[in-house]
């Protein structure tokens, strides 16, 4: 009743099932508890909660192993010698193709694409970054 009182609010842990208190009003579904190693349920659970959502939509899967290989094109280019010639993106063109992609994510997830309008459209926007030979 105290903790009413007070407005502490505390909620219930969606990976360990141990409650824990709130500490500010953001939504929470983890605690910050130690769950397996040097990780607390934050970290895990985030991570979990993400890995099932993309297991149970193909459209998510194909959307992440493009986002995957873009990020990689972005990654590598300073392990090669600038005058080398690569499949390589810059710091910037990397930033704008990956605001464009989480946007069609989000609209794909609210439903506004389907999953073909979603994976046409994220290859349409990778054909800008591919060098031409």
């Amino acid at each position: 009743m105290e903790m009413l009182k007070r407005g502490i609010r505390i909620k219930h842990c969606a990976l360990c099932d141990k409650y824990f208190v709130l500490a500010d009003k953001r939504k929470r579904e983890y605690c910050d508890r130690i769950y397996k190693g040097n990780r607390t349920c934050k970290q895990i659970g985030a991570k979990l909660k993400f890995n099932k959502s993309v297991e149970e939509d193909t459209y998510l899967q194909q959307f992440q192993t493009i986002y995957n290989r873009m990020y990689s094109r972005y990654y590598r280019i300073d392990a090669w010698d600038s005058n080398r010639e690569t499949n390589s993106i810059t710091e910037e063109e990397f930033r704008h193709w990956s605001s464009h992609a989480s946007q069609l994510r989000l609209d794909y997830k609210a439903g506004k694409l389907d999953g073909e309008e979603l994976l046409k459209a994220l290859k349409y926007s990778t054909k800008f970054y591919d060098n031409e030979s």
